[in-house]
């Protein structure tokens, strides 16, 4: 009789410990669908779960998509300095492409970027997104106008190592 009374103790418990993971489960789903707007009490667990990752996946897709354009638009610059060759008067200086000059050190990272006042074919946002995306915490930003031109200094502290720029 003994063990009859531990077991069902043990069973007790054992209830308990699994109430416990579904009411657990029931609040994880709930956060989950309320973080991506969905009401849960209308729902079944395998739709908010259905629905949570075709939610990621279309977040992912957007992510992709929009380094993609972040891509284009800096190495856009470089395929338009190679075709248009032709020297810059003093008239054109104020539509040069922009000029994007990077040092790096243990885990620190300068970029100066030169363009023209009124070709800026970046957003200076977008450019330190990108580096804050990459690890680096943007510590100062600085905009200097400088006759014809608009030169940015952006210093930041690298703290993770996935920032990499070839030449």
């Amino acid at each position: 009789m003994a063990r009859r009374s531990s077991s069902s103790i043990s069973r007790v418990e054992r209830n308990m410990i699994e109430k416990n993971r579904r009411k657990h489960m029931k609040d994880l789903i709930a956060n989950l669908a309320s973080i991506i707007s969905l009401q849960p009490s209308k729902m079944s667990m395998p739709k908010i779960l259905d629905q949570a990752r075709s939610y990621i996946m279309q977040l992912q897709k957007n992510h992709e998509e929009s380094l993609k354009r972040r891509k284009a638009l800096l190495e856009g610059g470089d395929d338009q300095k190679r075709s248009n060759s032709a020297p810059e008067s003093s008239s054109s200086s104020s539509r040069m492409l922009p000029i994007m000059n990077i040092t790096s050190s243990d885990s620190a990272l300068e970029v100066n970027l030169i363009c023209g006042l009124t070709n800026r074919n970046f957003k200076l946002s977008e450019i330190i997104s990108v580096l804050e995306e990459e690890g680096a915490e943007v510590i100062d930003a600085t905009q200097v106008n400088a006759g014809d031109r608009v030169i940015y200094i952006i210093k930041c502290q690298v703290y993770k190592c996935s920032v990499s720029f070839s030449v």
